[in-house]
């Protein structure tokens, strides 16, 4: 399935770009004392580079200019991400968080940088230098990220107006916590830390709901949460090879009327996976009519090797003018036409996809297996994708900074 990616939707600008979080305070106090000088030194960052990404997607690093205000600098990083530049993103985020125009107090804006940088590093397929720079936020659990209750609320409240309503709270942004149990997990070689810390905020996030005082949009967003988290350990597990603990836990995550169809659909693709057909077909109920339940149908058909059966369902679905995910169809009909010995017929699919500019990374990767299995120049071929793809409009949905690997060079 296509990568994930930085949807455009949570685009970065200038004068929002720390606003990662909806639950976040307004504004942190001054007296709070929290210097974050610790994440802004240049031996955290390691150094990046274009060898990896084939000649014709390169792009050229960004070098900071001493004299650009820093809304200036912010708008280019935002650019860059619009634009799905994500190694060379990564890189000026760096830049940014270790020159002078950053204040170790500025909390929130540190932050988001660092969110940044990380999740870039992840998408461009460097998910190893962001687990190593991940280490440098220690121990997010610590008190130190926390807004301790023994601060004095009437003098923040003469500061901002207002009463400070929610203590203890954490600083961080909900996704760069996220981002951060996984990649440390990686990064400190222990697997085990993941679900620990997965269940560490799903404890928090059970208080949260609790709390008399959350409004009800409040607690909405908490239950999200913490559904996500249920579906995150599971995936966890299944990480470690632990398919039986993955499967009871699964199992025990309770279906909610508030379950959106994608979700569901994340707790069928599970059970997929663990090898539970019978599940993952319960798991949308009586639901069957949404696009991501239709998935479900030729999912299941490929897991049991019924690869002729998948091709009639998925080319339903591709003829379907309706759906929005046509390209993600298009390329799983052309997987199963792969294994069904229709060789030229999936070549065909995956280079009209590309000449739609529909070139996700996985639908990259299967044209250049095609390419391998069909030709003796596939190298030539590999190469003739990448500058076809190079060509291609900004569209601001997929890495262009595309590694090596994804052309299997």
């Amino acid at each position: 399935m296509e990568k994930h990616t930085l949807p455009r939707n949570d685009g970065l600008s200038c004068s929002s770009f720390h606003e990662l979080d909806p639950l976040a305070p307004d504004d942190l106090p001054e007296t709070l004392g929290k210097d974050l000088s610790f994440l802004l030194r240049h031996n955290i960052f390691h150094p990046l580079s274009h060898v990896d990404i084939p000649p014709p997607l390169r792009s050229e690093f960004l070098v900071l200019n001493p004299g650009e205000p820093l809304s200036s600098s912010l708008g280019l990083l935002e650019k860059l991400l619009s634009e799905g530049r994500f190694l060379v993103a990564a890189q000026f985020a760096s830049s940014i968080l270790t020159s002078s125009l950053i204040s170790p107090t500025d909390i929130r804006l540190i932050f988001s940088l660092f969110y940044t940088r990380l999740a870039c590093l992840e998408l461009c397929g460097n998910t190893v230098l962001a687990a190593q720079e991940s280490k440098a936020l220690e121990d997010l659990n610590s008190t130190f990220y926390y807004i301790d209750s023994s601060f004095d609320d009437s003098e923040v409240g003469k500061q901002h107006e207002k009463p400070y309503p929610h203590l203890p709270r954490h600083i961080v942004p909900w996704p760069l916590r996220i981002l951060a149990v996984r990649l440390q997990s990686i990064g400190f070689g222990d697997s085990r830390r993941s679900i620990g810390g997965l269940y560490e905020i799903g404890l928090e996030a059970r208080r949260e709901i609790m709390k008399k005082e959350s409004s009800e949009a409040e607690r909405k967003i908490w239950r999200e949460r913490l559904a996500d988290l249920g579906i995150r350990s599971v995936n966890a597990l299944v990480e470690m090879g632990d398919l039986d603990a993955a499967k009871r836990s699964l199992e025990a995550l309770q279906a909610s009327n508030e379950d959106t169809e994608a979700m569901k659909l994340r707790k069928a693709l599970l059970f997929l996976r663990i090898g539970d057909l019978d599940a993952a077909e319960r798991a949308f109920g009586d639901s069957r009519e949404s696009k991501e339940a239709a998935l479900l149908k030729p999912l299941l058909s490929m897991s049991e090797g019924r690869y002729q059966d998948a091709v009639t369902e998925w080319r339903a679905l591709y003829e379907d003018t309706q759906r929005s995910d046509n390209a993600l169809v298009g390329q799983n009909l052309a997987v199963c036409l792969l294994y069904s010995g229709r060789l030229d017929e999936a070549r065909q699919l995956l280079e009209a996809q590309v000449s739609a500019s529909q070139s996700f990374g996985s639908l990259i990767f299967n044209l250049s297996t095609v390419y391998e299995l069909c030709s003796d120049s596939a190298g030539k071929l590999k190469g003739q994708l990448a500058a076809t793809i190079a060509e291609q409009p900004v569209s601001g949905q997929t890495n262009l900074d595309r590694p090596n690997t994804d052309f299997k060079l």
